[in-house]
């Protein structure tokens, strides 16, 4: 039995659809795990990215706070002073309204004094 030129055998075909279809499998095999290769470097990139921004964050509020500390302590020193200036300035008036009330010594007595 001939066949005529330029066609397969019916059985031939059939293995001509199935190689090029594991073809085609594998093509897109290939190429679906280079994309999620390259989708898996990106998100553990990214992850890597974000993990140091918190890392900065965090390194920042920890000196964020530490300004705060020493802010409140120079504050609480500057009320400190502030009030005991406040108390000398009292008794410094109170000493003035004093020496107004009392009676003035005439002369050179009075520097003496």
């Amino acid at each position: 039995m001939e066949l005529p030129t330029g066609e397969l055998p019916a059985g031939d075909w059939i293995w001509a659809l199935a190689v090029a279809a594991l073809l085609t499998g594998a093509t897109i095999s290939v190429i679906v795990l280079a994309a999620v290769g390259s989708i898996r470097r990106s998100v553990n990139e990214g992850g890597a990215r974000q993990s140091q921004q918190i890392r900065r964050l965090a390194e920042n509020v920890a000196a964020l706070n530490a300004q705060q500390q020493a802010a409140e302590g120079r504050i609480q020193t500057l009320t400190e002073a502030n009030r005991k200036l406040a108390e000398e300035v009292t008794a410094l008036g109170e000493r003035l309204r004093d020496a107004d009330s009392a009676p003035r010594i005439p002369g050179t007595a009075r520097l003496l004094h």
